[in-house]
């Protein structure tokens, strides 16, 4: 007998990944939280405090960041993990490669495409969900309930 090929391990394998992916609306929509949260601030900080468009990208991503991470925990995955530390900084990396997209992708709409720094967040913050939804749902909350 081979171990991994017998029905029941490929139940186990397809349920989980039906968990995983029938998480995707809660994903989406409290990162639509984090990303009004990110654009909003951004949005202040560029209008109203006159912050350079790049630093304030920066700036308002981390506070999504953190939206993000305990709306995840506690209402997408309902993780009960007491490594929180440990966690955070996993969240934190995957989330921080998706910084890196998404600046790249508003400095590249800002200077070639001559978009508004806002229009081109929109579009940066559109094109980085699928990875964030695969590397969170993936290495950060992949033991949650």
């Amino acid at each position: 007998m081979t171990h991994g090929t017998g029905a029941g391990c490929r139940t186990m394998a397809l349920e989980a990944r039906g968990q995983t992916h029938s998480r995707i609306i809660p994903f989406f929509l409290v990162g639509a939280l984090s990303s009004l949260v990110d654009i909003g601030l951004m949005y202040t900080c560029t209008t109203f405090f006159e912050v350079w468009y790049l630093y304030a990208a920066a700036f308002s991503y981390c506070c999504g960041i953190v939206v993000n991470y305990l709306a995840n925990k506690y209402l997408t995955f309902h993780d009960t993990s007491t490594k929180t530390a440990v966690q955070f900084a996993t969240f934190t990396a995957v989330s921080i490669s998706c910084l890196i997209v998404n600046l790249g992708i508003v400095w590249l709409g800002v200077t070639f495409f001559a978009l508004t720094p806002l229009l081109a967040k929109i579009i940066a913050t559109c094109l980085a969900f699928l990875w964030s939804y695969h590397g969170q749902s993936r290495f950060t909350f992949r033991n949650a309930a």
